[in-house]
């Protein structure tokens, strides 16, 4: 059974993505069975991030109903099972399907949930349907704040939070 993890902030340009595809790579180099899923449905770009091009099915086509979600599945890096998503089909895609998505990879040791930023239904599904959370901040006080309350929302959904990561720390 996959451990499930979503990477959030509520606060957008923190490097969330870039979270994502690092631990997600170095896992899967480590010989790990890791899925990444991009569920920053409006601005999605983990495809990018670990060098993987979407193909033909993405996210957006298994949320609206029109594929199942292996067939969106693209390889990254040391064997990295990516799910990119991409705009074609944003109208269509339903968030609500995310649990089935992630569902459908119980088979992997780690699940990585990518979420948008802020605090809307899309962006905060992830950290209801996540075993645990990893928030992701830079050392600014609004992205602390922002990430303070992904925190108090994760609690209220009845998540966990791992730890986070903050990023751009300069000395």
């Amino acid at each position: 059974m996959a451990t499930v993890y979503a990477v959030a902030s509520a606060k957008g340009g923190v490097g969330k993505t870039t979270t994502t595809a690092a631990v997600a790579t170095i896992l899967a180099d480590s010989g790990a069975d890791v899925v990444a899923i991009d569920a920053d449905l409006g601005m999605a770009n983990l495809a990018g991030a670990v060098g993987v091009t979407p193909g033909e099915t993405t996210l957006h086509d298994v949320l609206a109903g029109e594929a199942d979600p292996e067939a969106a599945v693209r390889e990254g890096p040391f064997g990295l099972r990516v799910v990119p998503a991409d705009l074609d089909a944003y109208a269509a895609a339903d968030p609500s399907g995310l649990r089935g998505v992630v569902e459908a990879f119980a088979d992997a040791d780690y699940v990585f949930v990518d979420a948008g930023a802020g605090l809307s239904h899309d962006s905060t599904l992830p950290l209801a349907i996540a075993d645990e959370a990893l928030l992701v901040s830079t050392p600014e006080r609004s992205a602390l704040g922002d990430t303070e309350k992904t925190r108090q929302l994760t609690e209220r959904l009845g998540g966990t939070v791992a730890g986070a990561a903050v990023t751009r720390v300069t000395d």
